[in-house]
C-alpha cells in the first residue's frame, strides 16, 4: 500500500510540475499581481483536468442513453481541449488563458442549445465571468458581462423566433428565460465591479510593499555609506594619533636638542659659525613643523561647512594652469587638456584636487625630459572618470596605495620638497564626493592618476 501511494505521489508531482511550467511565467516577479494571476490559472488547470473526467464520463453515458449524441461528442471534445491547454508545452500563457475562456463559453453555448434553462449553461456563463476576473487584468471584466448579455439575448431571440431546432424548444419560455438570464447578467455585473476592487486593494498592498522595500534598500545603502564614512574617519583619527606621537614630535625633539646644545655652547661665548648653523637647523625644523601643522589643519578642513555647486571643470583646470604658470614655464611643461564636464561638487576642493595632481606631475618629472601632462574625462556606469597622466619618474607597483596615506613619502626631502600630504588631500577630496582614486604606473614609465565622481551628486 505504501509503495502504491509513493508511485501515485510521484505521478501527481510530475503532473503538477508539468502543468505549472506550462501555465506559469518565470519572468513575472513574486510581488507582481500578474504572478499570482498565473499561479491561480495554473492551480485551476491542475485540478480541472482530472475533475473533468468525473463530469464528462457520466455526461457522455447519459447523452447516448438520451439520444443526444452530439452533446456526448462535445463533452469528449471539451476534455481533449482541456488536456491540450494544460499539458501541451510551447503555448504562450495568454493564449492558454484565451483558449480556456473560449472553451467555457463554448461549453455554456452547447449546454444552452441542448438544455436551455434546464441545464447548467447559465451557471457556466457566471463561472466564466469569475474566471476572467481572476486570471485576466481588470479591463477585461466587463467584456465577459457584455458577452454574457449578448449570448442571453441571442438565445432569447432564437427561442422567440423558433430558430432552435430541438425537442425541448416547446418547453422553453421567453419570459422565464429573461427572468433567469437577467439575474445571471446582474450577478456577472456585480462580480465585475466588486472582485476587481479586491484585486485593486491587493495591488495597492503590493505597490506599498515594493515602495517600502525600495525605501529600505535606500536606507540600508545610506547606512552602509555612513558606516563607511565612520570607518574612514576612525582610520583618519588613528593616523592623526600616530602622526601626533611620531611625525609631529620629531621636529619638536630636534628643536629641543638643538636649543639645549646652543645653550651649552653659548655659555660665556659669543655666537660663532657653528652656532649659526645650529640656528639654521632650528629655523628649518620650525618651518617644517609649521608646514606639517598647516597641512594637517587644511586636511581636516576639507569639505567642512562647504556647499556643493555646479563646477565647470574646464574653468577650474584653466584657473589651476594660471596659478601654476610660473612652475609650468620654469619646467617647460606641456599640458594637453580635453573637454571636461560640469559637475555638482565642492568647487574649492575640486580645484585643489586638480592643482595637487598637476603639481605632482611636474614635480616628479624625469631629469632632462620636458613634462607632458594629459587631462581628460570619460563616462563609465553613471560615473565621470577623470585622468591626469604624465611622463615622469613613475611609481613602483608596491607603492601604489602607500602614496595616498598622509605624510607617506617615497623620496627624501633632499630629493623632492614637500610634506607628503598632497595625494592624501586628493583621496579625501574624491571620497568626499563618493568617488575613488587610484594610480596606474610603473617605475620609470610615468603615472596615470584616475578618480571617479558620480554624475548625479546629491
Amino acid at each position: 500500500m505504501r509503495k502504491t501511494d509513493g508511485v501515485n505521489n510521484t505521478w501527481w508531482r510530475k503532473y503538477t510540475s508539468l502543468v505549472s511550467r506550462n501555465c506559469e511565467s518565470s519572468s513575472d516577479e513574486l510581488n507582481e499581481l500578474s504572478f499570482w494571476r498565473n499561479k491561480l490559472f495554473a492551480a485551476i488547470m491542475i485540478y480541472l483536468f482530472p475533475l473533468s473526467f468525473f463530469a464528462v464520463i457520466p455526461g457522455v453515458i447519459m447523452s447516448f442513453i438520451g439520444g443526444a449524441i452530439p452533446l456526448g461528442i462535445a463533452d469528449v471534445f471539451i476534455l481533449i481541449f482541456i488536456a491540450v491547454i494544460a499539458l501541451v508545452p510551447g503555448i504562450a500563457i495568454h493564449i492558454r488563458k484565451t483558449l480556456f475562456v473560449i472553451l467555457i463559453y463554448l461549453s455554456a453555448s452547447i449546454l444552452l442549445y441542448f438544455l436551455g434553462s434546464f441545464g447548467p449553461g447559465l451557471l457556466y456563463l457566471l463561472i466564466v465571468t469569475i474566471f476572467i476576473i481572476l486570471i485576466f487584468p481588470q479591463k477585461y471584466a466587463f467584456w465577459s458581462v457584455g458577452i454574457n448579455f449578448l449570448i442571453c439575448v441571442l438565445f432569447g431571440v432564437a427561442v422567440h423566433y423558433n430558430v432552435i431546432d430541438h425537442t425541448l424548444v416547446p418547453l422553453y419560455s421567453v419570459g422565464s428565460w429573461i427572468a433567469i438570464s437577467s439575474n445571471v447578467i446582474l450577478l456577472s455585473s456585480v462580480m465585475a465591479v466588486m472582485l476587481p476592487m479586491l484585486f485593486n486593494g491587493l495591488q495597492k498592498t503590493i505597490d506599498n510593499q515594493k515602495r517600502l522595500e525600495l525605501q529600505l534598500k535606500k536606507d540600508q545603502k545610506a547606512l552602509m555609506i555612513s558606516l563607511d564614512k565612520v570607518k574612514y574617519k576612525n582610520n583618519e583619527l588613528e593616523q592623526f594619533a600616530y602622526i601626533a606621537s611620531h611625525d609631529l614630535q620629531e621636529p619638536l625633539r630636534s628643536l629641543s636638542g638643538l636649543i639645549s646644545l646652543l645653550k651649552k655652547r653659548s655659555e660665556n661665548k659669543p655666537f660663532n659659525e657653528s652656532n649659526e648653523e645650529i640656528m639654521t637647523h632650528i629655523q628649518v625644523s620650525s618651518d617644517r613643523m609649521r608646514a606639517l601643522v598647516t597641512g594637517l589643519l587644511e586636511y581636516a578642513r576639507i569639505g567642512i561647512e562647504k556647499k556643493m555647486a555646479l563646477v565647470d571643470c574646464n574653468k577650474v583646470v584653466k584657473e589651476v594652469k594660471d596659478d601654476l604658470q610660473a612652475l609650468i614655464k620654469e619646467s617647460k611643461a606641456e599640458l594637453i587638456i580635453e573637454t571636461l564636464p560640469v559637475l555638482n561638487a565642492y568647487p574649492s576642493e575640486i580645484k585643489q584636487l586638480f592643482q595637487n595632481l598637476v603639481t605632482n606631475a611636474i614635480k616628479f618629472r624625469k631629469e632632462g625630459v620636458i613634462p607632458k601632462i594629459e587631462i581628460g574625462a570619460t563616462v563609465v556606469d553613471d560615473n565621470m572618470i577623470f585622468y591626469v597622466k604624465d611622463n615622469g619618474i613613475g611609481i613602483a607597483v608596491e607603492f601604489r596605495e602607500k602614496i595616498f596615506v598622509i605624510f607617506q613619502r617615497l623620496h627624501s626631502r633632499s630629493e623632492y620638497e614637500g610634506t607628503g600630504i598632497g595625494l592624501a588631500y586628493c583621496r579625501k577630496i574624491v571620497e568626499l564626493h563618493n568617488g575613488k582614486i587610484w594610480v596606474e604606473s610603473e617605475e620609470g614609465k610615468g603615472a596615470s592618476f584616475y578618480f571617479s565622481i558620480p554624475e548625479n551628486m546629491d
